[in-house]
């Protein structure tokens, strides 16, 4: 909740700065009502350019090794598959099965499948310096729809393929870069998907990489492929209910408190009066000199003594702390005493006293206010 203190600060910054908030109210008034008229005027049929999914193409490999050799772990004519590493010596010829799909609305579509054996040269930068080709692998589907698949499978001899790689480099004296043994598939589509024709070459690897006792096989199994095209679509309307809103309530509030602040300036409300600001004030001194402050009440014959009146509550404070003694608060009277001896220190509150009119006094405590002489010197005449 506000407090007093921070309502009063306000309304002195409004009338003192009226002009200025004056100005900054016709001016948010204004741009909530070009605003509003604005989204009112704009026209419906706004578009936009989206990019969106057409089509996706699903290729993958599935792979393994039929065990040809006796050994002590795997038993002869057994299948390993979709392995890591396979053993040269037990499981010589990699099978490999390459398999493409793709989903879309519609379509139909004639996919040719060509499978190479690539013995290459690269360097760190994937610069190749020579390679070998071999075919090992063709296949064709016509009127391939969505969710069908085209499988081609293939096979790779391990050991005659490292046997042929080091051949290749004795017959070239070395070789730069390191050798690397892949296999590339091309895929080829043609035909329509969606309503739009296709035309377009894709292609795949497997990579073989023989190490004397076992070889790993690296492969993708399930790699999807996205077709994108940009197409006009109805522009979303981004501003919603309270887009067309916003601005007509953003004006019709800078109006009424445009219309609050002129009517208080007249009135002459907006500004803190002296009363107010007063009554704040000592409200918070209160507040500030609380330690040195008791409530209670003073017997009469205390209320007899002397009175000397200061004028404000931190004087009295001080005097407190000179004489070693503490405030006294006399909330049915709404003033302040400090009792030393046979004086008696009294703080009234101006809201006190602007509320009373005046407060009485006796002709001694008139004369210890106003430090005159009690009495007046005769003169003979």
């Amino acid at each position: 909740m506000i407090s007093e203190r921070t309502l009063l600060r306000l309304r002195a910054a409004l009338d003192e700065w009226f002009v200025v908030v004056i100005v900054a109210l016709l001016t948010l008034s204004l741009v909530g009502g070009w605003a509003a008229y604005g989204s009112v005027a704009a026209p419906d049929d706004e578009v936009e350019q989206q990019t969106v999914e057409v089509w996706s193409s699903t290729a993958g490999f599935d792979h393994g090794a039929t065990v040809q050799e006796e050994n002590e772990v795997f038993p002869a004519g057994s299948e390993l598959s979709d392995r890591s590493v396979y053993f040269t010596e037990v499981s010589p010829e990699l099978d490999a099965t390459f398999r493409y799909g793709y989903d879309a609305p519609d379509g139909d579509v004639a996919v040719g499948v060509e499978a190479e054996r690539v013995i290459r040269s690269v360097d760190d930068e994937d610069v190749e310096h020579w390679s070998v080709n071999e075919t090992i692998a063709e296949s064709d589907t016509r009127g391939l729809e969505p969710g069908e698949e085209h499988t081609t499978s293939f096979s790779v001899d391990v050991p005659e393929t490292a046997n042929e790689s080091e051949r290749i480099e004795d017959s070239l004296g070395g070789s730069a870069g390191s050798v690397e043994t892949v296999v590339v598939v091309h895929v080829t589509v043609e035909g329509t998907i969606d309503g739009e024709p296709v035309d377009r070459v894709e292609t795949y690897e497997l990579a073989l990489e023989p190490g004397g006792s076992t070889y790993a096989v690296d492969a993708p199994t399930a790699e999807q492929r996205t077709e994108e095209r940009t197409e006009e679509v109805a522009a979303a309307s981004t501003s919603g209910f309270l887009g067309s809103v916003a601005p007509v309530l953003l004006t019709l509030a800078s109006i009424c408190a445009l219309g609050a602040l002129v009517i208080a300036r007249q009135n002459g409300t907006l500004a803190p009066s002296e009363t107010e600001l007063e009554r704040v004030r000592e409200r918070y001194e209160r507040e500030e000199f609380d330690d040195w402050i008791s409530r209670g009440s003073l017997p009469d014959d205390v209320r007899d003594r002397a009175r000397i009146e200061v004028a404000t509550l931190e004087d009295l404070v001080d005097v407190a702390i000179d004489c070693d003694r503490r405030v006294l608060e006399d909330e049915r009277a709404g003033e302040y005493y400090v009792v030393d001896g046979e004086s008696l220190y009294v703080y009234v509150p101006d809201a006190l006293e602007a509320a009373d009119g005046s407060v009485d006094r006796t002709p001694e405590e008139t004369t210890l206010a106003d430090g005159s002489g009690g009495e007046s010197d005769d003169t003979d005449s």
